[in-house]
Formats: C-alpha cells, sequence, structure tokens
C-alpha cells in the first residue's frame, strides 16, 4: 500500500501491456519521461532499458540493489536451486538423526 501511494505522489503509471515480464512490477513510467528510462518503486532510481523492452538492466537493479530473487520473479526454480535445496534438507535430517 505504501507503494501505491507513493507512486501516485510521483504520478507513476504502470508498465505498459508490451512489458509481460514480472519485473515490471517494481518499476512505475512518469507521463512525458523519456521512454527508455523506468523509475523504480522500492528507491525511485531512473533505470534504462531498451525500448525493445529487454529486462537486463531491470532485473540487474532489483538483484544488486534489493536482493530480489530473479529466479522467483521469472516464475521457476533452476535445478541447481532444486538440488541445494534437497540436499540441505537431507543434511538437516541426517543431523537431527545422529542426535
Amino acid at each position: 500500500m505504501a507503494e501505491q501511494v507513493v507512486a501516485d505522489k510521483l504520478k507513476l503509471s504502470d508498465a505498459p501491456k508490451k512489458l509481460k515480464s514480472k519485473v515490471w512490477q517494481y518499476y512505475g513510467f512518469r507521463d512525458g519521461s523519456p521512454t527508455d528510462k523506468a523509475k523504480c518503486k522500492l528507491c525511485f532510481t531512473d533505470v534504462a532499458y531498451a525500448k525493445s523492452g529487454s529486462t537486463t538492466n531491470p532485473m540487474q537493479h532489483v538483484k544488486r540493489k534489493h536482493n530480489i530473487d530473479l529466479a522467483r520473479l521469472r516464475g521457476r526454480t533452476s535445478a541447481t536451486t532444486e538440488v541445494a535445496s534437497q540436499k540441505s534438507s537431507s543434511i538437516s535430517v541426517g543431523i537431527l538423526l545422529s542426535l
């Protein structure tokens, strides 16, 4: 809700319909501003992106500055993440059994 209040104050509009990536939920667009920049709703930094809608810069920004899990944004987890999670669970169970 606080994000919406701040967005209202800056008069940010949501991403255009053609930008379908989930990363765009973290960005707003000001009317009359350059079309190659989006404003981060979390820190209000202008982030450049390609007019084609490329998400590299916006994804890198939320990853580096806000520690947001990109695998979650993409709606999937990598096989490496799943294997690491399974190994961690196995180790935890092994420790509990040895007690």
